[in-house]
């Protein structure tokens, strides 16, 4: 095998790793989350209407990190909204789990005091990429210009300090209604001094995420106009991430905001993979469009063609024991040339339906056709002298559409 090829393949399995890996942790997600839901449900007999909702929002925001990830294995943007669902996931689950373990049935399960712990903090990695990275970062995975590398290099560092601080503080599970839940490792002789901290911490959070919105705005300033409409509903999600933090600082000190505030932050979770969504599915963003388009497509004819198939084969069935008085297995030989029949025209129906629901407004080829991973495969190729230098041009210009 030549070097060339055994890179090739290198591509290839390094691409569907990651793809694989991105799909396992929205599989994880949907564990830990459903998981949670469930002893929820079964313990306390009720899921408040917010939580069901943005237990489904952050399992959009998780399958939209999948599908950048597939096309764009090393996509920033795709990991973090990933990363994000598995940290709230994991939250969720920590959370019930110990409230089954320390409260609910204690001694049944093993490691409550573990999971307390992980219940306090695993949350906050989801919360700084949703409040802060990815207004910084969306939509290449870079920062707006290199002035904002302070800003960004200042956040990364208050969030490990935080995390850091939440693993020690003494805190309870008194906002989930459990007080006698707390910190197994919290260093309570050191309160006063937590508190002084937690008096810093968070007014400068808010601070962060004003910073991070301001460079969102900053960004769609300066966008060209293609980039301006993919940006545009996402800085929409923003302010509503920024209007949430206002409020959850606000509730501090009028309390009935609070549950403005929580509704606001689920409505802002749902905002960001939709405004990601509309960017993919109407401007062309990250060219995933024809990977949604074709999922759709035969989503619904496989929904059609089972429906076809068992009406179908119940008509035949009928008819033969209406003739002959029994079944026959011919029924499901004459239904599978129906459907032979009839997949074309219904597949062709159906992607005109699609297209015409999801169809991207026209734009230059070159700005939504070309594949970065082709390229660097198809450039690697040229320098190991697989390609001649007509045969590197003529695919290029293939992959661009020019």
């Amino acid at each position: 095998m030549s070097a060339a090829a055994a890179s090739v393949i290198r591509v290839s399995t390094s691409g569907s790793r990651a793809r694989w890996l991105a799909w396992s942790s929205v599989a994880l997600y949907v564990a830990l989350a459903g998981t949670s839901f469930v002893l929820e449900l079964r313990f306390v007999g009720r899921v408040s209407f917010i939580d069901t909702w943005s237990i489904a929002a952050l399992f959009a925001c998780g399958a939209i990190g999948a599908l950048i990830i597939s096309t764009h294995r090393t996509h920033p943007i795709g990991w973090m909204f990933c990363g994000a669902a598995v940290s709230f996931g994991l939250s969720f689950f920590a959370r019930e789990y110990a409230i089954q373990a320390l409260v609910v049935a204690p001694g049944t399960l093993p490691f409550g005091q573990a999971m307390a712990w992980l219940g306090f903090w695993a949350d906050m990695p989801g919360i700084a990429v949703v409040a802060l990275f990815l207004p910084l970062l969306f939509p290449n995975g870079h920062l707006p210009s290199p002035s904002w590398k302070p800003a960004a290099y200042f956040a990364g560092a208050n969030v490990v300090l935080a995390v850091i601080f939440t693993m020690v503080a003494p805190a309870t599970y008194a906002d989930a209604g459990y007080p006698s839940i707390r910190n197994p490792i919290g260093l309570d002789q050191y309160a006063a001094v937590f508190d002084a901290i937690a008096a810093i911490l968070d007014p400068l959070l808010l601070v962060l995420v004003v910073i991070s919105a301001a460079a969102l705005f900053d960004r769609l300033r300066r966008a060209d106009a293609d980039e301006r409409q993919q940006l545009k509903w996402f800085a929409f999600a923003g302010a509503l991430v920024l209007l949430s933090f206002v409020l959850q600082a606000g509730s501090r000190f009028a309390p009935p905001l609070l549950g403005a505030a929580e509704l606001l932050a689920a409505l802002a979770v749902t905002a960001l993979p939709v405004a990601v969504g509309v960017a993919i599915l109407r401007h062309r963003l990250y060219d995933i469009d024809l990977i949604i388009n074709r999922t759709v497509v035969y989503v619904l004819l496989t929904a059609i063609l089972a429906g076809v198939y068992t009406a179908v084969v119940a008509l035949f069935q009928r008819t033969f024991v209406a003739l002959s008085g029994q079944g026959s297995d011919l029924a499901i030989v004459m239904t599978l040339f129906v459907l032979a029949t009839v997949f074309t025209p219904i597949k062709n129906t159906l992607q005109e339906r699609v297209d015409r629901r999801i169809k991207p407004r026209s734009a230059p080829v070159i700005a939504h056709t070309a594949s970065i991973d082709d390229l660097l495969m198809l450039s690697e190729l040229h320098q190991r002298g697989v390609l001649t230098d007509d045969e590197f041009a003529a695919k290029k210009k293939q992959v661009l559409g020019i």
